[in-house]
């Protein structure tokens, strides 16, 4: 009826409907989000496994797990879990929220799995008001405050592989380009593809003349890369 009636918005008619079954406002919802028992990640993964069964999405020719994080800058003496973060985008260290999100890339779909806020330990400010002892939200709490970023990634892949769902390689940007990412993939059966950083950091390889080799980034690219690119089509 919606596009019948020639209305630019649905909304009109969800607010309407809605009101005929409860009386419930905006903040029923907020003191929904405020609830520290509830394990938004468990019902997260619910969803992720339902939607994984059902549309069968391990018998893609491609599974992959990407992982990245995200920084929300934000200001104020009383914004809770705001640290400094080092800003790609904008080159420049910055105050404010950063998350790391872990998905599942297929051929057909990206399907978000785990996230988790990274505290650093640079001007972090503190919680206005203690979490509950023992409840779900101080936990994620001191996961964010007392955990690297790089041990926050491995458990989220051995939290996904431990709900059924399963990825030949994992793909990141240069950030996560360490040894430590790569042995931390590989112990968990995932193949790490990742940008690595132009730094002092040296790769074993196999020269033209079988010769090992030791190459920086550049020296690598330039022996074992440049010239090589193979055009997929599409």
């Amino acid at each position: 009826m919606w596009k019948w009636l020639k209305v630019s918005s649905i909304a009109l008619f969800c607010r309407k409907a809605l009101s005929l079954f409860s009386e419930a406002k905006k903040d029923v919802m907020y003191d929904l989000l405020k609830r520290e028992d509830i394990d938004w990640r468990a019902f997260n993964y619910q969803v992720a496994k339902e939607i994984h069964t059902r549309h069968k999405v391990s018998d893609s020719a491609l599974n992959v797990f990407v992982l990245d994080d995200s920084i929300k800058t934000r200001r104020g003496k009383k914004m809770e879990g705001v640290s400094r973060h080092f800003d790609p985008a904008s080159g420049k260290p910055v105050m404010g929220h950063q998350v790391l999100i872990l998905g599942l890339a297929t051929e057909e779909v990206f399907m978000p799995l785990d996230w988790q806020r990274f505290i650093s330990q640079s001007k972090a400010q503190a919680l206005n008001h203690p979490h509950q002892a023992g409840s779900v939200a101080q936990a994620r709490y001191v996961e964010a405050s007392t955990h690297d970023k790089l041990s926050m990634a491995q458990a989220m892949m051995a939290r996904a592989i431990a709900n059924g769902v399963q990825a030949q390689s994992l793909v990141a940007d240069a950030w996560f380009g360490s040894k430590r990412m790569i042995d931390m993939a590989f112990s968990l059966g995932v193949c790490a593809i990742l940008r690595m950083n132009k730094g002092k950091l040296k790769y074993r390889a196999v020269s033209d003349k079988g010769k090992k080799v030791e190459w920086g980034a550049k020296a690598l690219y330039a022996q074992a890369v440049r010239g090589q690119w193979r055009k997929v089509q599409g």
